[in-house]
């Protein structure tokens, strides 16, 4: 099975990292984001952030479990506190920039896609293996 080099993930993560600060702190608020977001339940910028975080736990939990033996739900806890803890350092830093506000509801999207994400690249990380371990054993 192909391994993604170390440094790939590292970039991935700290380019996913450096998107969501540019959009949290240096850009205008909600620009063109309409209101209601899928299924209705919350806004678009609700799932904005699940997603962004999503994707930021996801590309931690790559980088923190590749090539481990043992501690993975170590990693994997990591990986999703690392991006919810990313979030609320990004909604704190919204409340030094003018038009910004930090949101609790930001925060609680940010960890539901966090840990959301997280489980997601387990699962799939976990049916590769298998099937990995199966074809070597085949």
């Amino acid at each position: 099975m192909y391994r993604v080099p170390s440094r790939a993930r590292w970039v991935v993560f700290l380019v996913v990292a450096a998107v969501i600060c540019y959009f949290s702190v240096f850009t205008t608020p909600d620009g063109g984001i309409t209101p209601t977001g899928a299924l209705g339940l919350v806004g678009t910028d609700k799932w904005v952030h699940a997603v962004g975080y999503g994707g930021l736990g996801a590309a931690l939990a790559g980088r923190r479990t590749h090539g481990r033996v043992g501690g993975e739900r170590e990693a994997l806890v990591f990986a999703v506190a690392g991006a919810t803890g990313y979030g609320v350092v990004m909604e704190i830093a919204q409340l030094t920039v003018p038009l910004r506000h930090a949101s609790v509801a930001d925060a609680v999207a940010d960890a539901v896609g966090a840990t959301v994400a997280v489980a997601v690249w387990w699962t799939v990380s976990r049916t590769v293996a298998r099937r990995d371990e199966a074809d070597l054993r085949s």
